[in-house]
């Protein structure tokens, strides 16, 4: 009997993209060995990779043009406004006749609407490509099957859903931002086999391995911001950068401290310079997130003057307000909408988006070890006892859990990543 396998995707990839390119930027630098659609839309795939970080509100996209077998030229999604992939592509071939008959493999369909760039279907069309590959359909309105439509009744052969399953796992923020119209939530959290996010003592430093923590800093680069509560931050003081990541280092995300009750200011001085790191005024920025009776100007906020931007939420504000409240406090300060947030901890908060069905995506690094202990672990989901109740769940209902979809599975380590996506999602079915 052949062995069911553990994901829809191939060995590999996941929501990071390739993932050993993702630990090493050396990864994928040679020439492929299969000449095959496959083969060509992993080398598209590589080369968006390298876009990581920079092109939000865009999504990272990859293009590779190919004739007779032989590689022509690559290109990824420039900076916000500057060239799409295909764009940077077309615009390296210095002699124009070598596109003629050529295949363009792309990430992502081609835009068929001006935005701050021309179409790129313009470009293709004028080309004198005679066919396209295509790994992911765009749900956006300036895409959406028209830039394809358009290739094919010009004779262009269009050919789509090559590797489609690993790029939109790649492309999963754009595209579930297009499909809820609020921030895409991701929940990331290391644990022991027993189910522990840290010891009794609140410690989480360090669960998971060398490899683990590289992966969670690439990740953190690709999505806009980092959200941790402030049990959290007052506990690890981390710094929530990139600084692990392999190259490229495009941006550093956006940091969101959640407090409602204002206890920020007790932390000592460690927490407030390692927050510091890596902020700047015109982004990334501290967002501040207090409950508006609770607020008040602390001594520490003093060094974070020009890089802080306090939300004040109202009581009793839900996850989703909260979440509508981040993005329009984003586009006031920054012109563009706040597409992905990566929850980092506490365990209570990560219960909690859970119970609201707020998570639209896990990241979940187990480590290979046995902690024991009995308080920082994902709790009752009951909604009658909150977060706070015994956690034994003497009344969860088995039928009534919370099931997400497995997307991929990789070994980092002595971690296992286990990355999946809410039901809601119906990109790998």
């Amino acid at each position: 009997m052949k062995a069911d396998t553990l994901h829809p995707l191939k060995a590999g990839f996941g929501f990071g993209g390739y993932i050993p390119r993702a630990l090493d930027a050396a990864v994928g630098q040679d020439f492929p060995t299969r000449l095959d659609d496959e083969a060509w839309m992993q080398l598209a795939l590589l080369e968006s990779m390298e876009g990581i970080g920079r092109t939000c509100p865009n999504p990272p996209v990859g293009a590779v043009l190919v004739k007779d077998g032989r590689l022509i030229s690559k290109g990824a999604t420039l900076a916000y406004g500057d060239r799409h992939a295909e764009r940077v592509a077309l615009d390296a071939v210095t002699d124009r006749s070598l596109l003629k008959g050529a295949t363009c493999y792309v990430t992502l369909e081609p835009c068929a609407g001006t935005g701050r760039q021309p179409p790129c279907t313009e470009a293709l069309l004028a080309s004198g490509i005679s066919r396209i590959v295509v790994g992911a359909l765009d749900p956006h309105p300036k895409a959406a099957g028209q830039g394809l439509k358009a290739l094919a009744q010009a004779g262009i052969t269009v050919e789509t859903d090559v590797l489609g399953g690993e790029c939109r796992a790649w492309l999963f923020p754009f595209l579930a931002y297009q499909q809820l119209q609020r921030p895409v939530v991701i929940g990331k959290w290391a644990q022991t086999l027993d189910g522990h996010l840290a010891d009794d003592h609140g410690r989480s430093q360090w669960i998971s391995g060398k490899k683990a923590r590289a992966y969670t800093h690439w990740l953190r680069q690709k999505y806009d911001a980092i959200l941790v509560g402030v049990g959290t931050a007052l506990a690890d003081a981390p710094s929530l950068t990139v600084r692990d990541a392999a190259p490229p280092l495009h941006r550093q995300p956006h940091k969101i401290i959640f407090d409602p009750k204002g206890r920020l200011a007790t932390g000592q001085p460690e927490v407030f310079q390692n927050l510091r790191r890596g902020l700047k005024p015109e982004g990334p920025v501290l967002f501040y997130a207090v409950e508006a009776p609770n607020w008040r100007h602390a001594p520490w906020m003093d060094a974070f003057s020009d890089v802080i931007e306090p939300v004040l939420m109202p009581p009793q504000c839900s996850w989703l307000e909260f979440l509508r409240l981040l993005d329009h406090q984003h586009r006031a300060r920054l012109g563009r909408e706040l597409q992905s947030i990566m929850v980092e901890g506490g365990a209570q908060i990560l219960t909690l988006l859970v119970r609201d069905e707020l998570l639209d995506a896990l990241q979940v690094f187990v480590r290979t070890g046995i902690l024991g202990g009995s308080r920082h672990r994902i709790g009752r989901l009951d909604a009658r006892d909150g977060a706070s109740a015994p956690p034994t769940n003497p009344l969860l209902d088995l039928n009534a859990r919370h099931d997400f979809q497995l997307v991929s599975t990789q070994q980092l380590g002595d971690d296992v990543v286990l990355e999946c996506a809410h039901r809601r999602f119906t990109f790998w079915t």
